[in-house]
């Protein structure tokens, strides 16, 4: 069975990475517009793919595309962010104070997806919970992560 988890590390074209926001593409993959569209879905428990694995995704003429057969991974940038908020939630007193400390953080049933994936993955086809470091360079306008 093939293995879909996240690698160890964020791939160099990850729009999560700080060091690629606002880097020029031709398809805006870096300009916030887009991990805005991005973020909408992963804070509400969407996983994402990791686009240079993933033969579905679309570039940009003249870019390689990933080869038909390759075996798509998770997005590590991405989890780590999800990741992260489950952390900044266990911290927080309770629901009301993540809230007010984090209010582009993740929704409840985006916090709950993640944690159940944690706890559970791996079961009933779900993806196994790859478990990044989380001091990884990602980030996302409004996302607040103290290093740990």
């Amino acid at each position: 069975m093939a293995d879909h988890s996240a690698c160890p590390h964020p791939c160099s074209s990850c729009p999560w990475l700080i060091a690629n926001h606002g880097k020029p593409h031709p398809h805006g993959w870096y300009t916030k517009a887009n991990r805005e569209r991005l973020w909408a879905k992963l804070r509400r428990g969407d996983s994402m793919s990791c686009h240079p694995t993933d033969p579905d995704n679309p570039v940009p003429e003249g870019h390689r595309a990933a080869p038909e057969d390759s075996i798509v991974k998770e997005c590590t940038g991405a989890l780590v962010l999800q990741q992260r908020e489950v952390m900044n939630f266990q911290a927080a007193k309770d629901r009301g104070a993540y809230r007010k400390q984090h209010p582009r953080g993740m929704t409840l049933l985006g916090l709950a997806a993640v944690i159940e994936r944690v706890m559970f993955g791996g079961l009933m086809g779900s993806l196994k919970m790859t478990k990044p470091d989380l001091n990884e360079p990602v980030g996302h306008d409004g996302l607040n992560w103290v290093q740990r």
